[in-house]
């Protein structure tokens, strides 16, 4: 089971993409989910051949469990949820295996209002100077608030 693509969106539209990001599961899971689809995912899975996307460790367990839970949920099958598994793992993601220390983490967390787990994708962004995309309402209010560079639905279409 490939990423789901839009029809709607092959067209002309302009559309403003890095030349590298950082992503979080928030905007992986609805390339394989209908329930969750939208034109944002849709452009950046478009965007995988042709960008350096980049995700933490963390993004392959946190993938895994997003799609086991979509099974337990009757949101797939079990052999939807091997099929995406499959696909996933061929996905060119660029896969960041630094991680900060567990103190800077849970200091980077608490000050940013975030989970450890977010915190690790706002670490990875800020240190490299990426722009980071995400659904994730937390990650998007620390990234503001600390003038991190963030990837919208508006930044993809500037003439919205």
């Amino acid at each position: 089971m490939s990423p789901r693509r839009n029809v709607r969106l092959r067209g002309t539209a302009p559309v403003y993409l890095p030349a590298a990001f950082v992503i979080d599961c928030s905007v992986c899971l609805p390339w394989y989910t209908k329930d969750e689809a939208n034109d944002f995912c849709d452009r950046l899975s478009r965007a995988l051949p042709v960008c350096e996307v980049w995700v933490p460790s963390l993004w392959l367990p946190e993938f895994v469990s997003a799609v086991m839970n979509a099974e337990r949920r009757k949101r797939m099958t079990k052999e939807q949820r091997r099929t995406v598994l499959g696909n996933a793992g061929g996905l060119p993601l660029r896969v960041d295996y630094e991680m900060p220390p567990v103190v800077e983490l849970a200091e980077l967390a608490e000050s940013h209002g975030l989970t450890p787990y977010d915190a690790v994708y706002f670490e990875l962004a800020r240190r490299r100077k990426l722009p980071l995309a995400t659904l994730d309402a937390a990650l998007i209010k620390a990234a503001r608030a600390a003038k991190l560079a963030l990837l919208t639905d508006s930044s993809l279409d500037p003439g919205k």
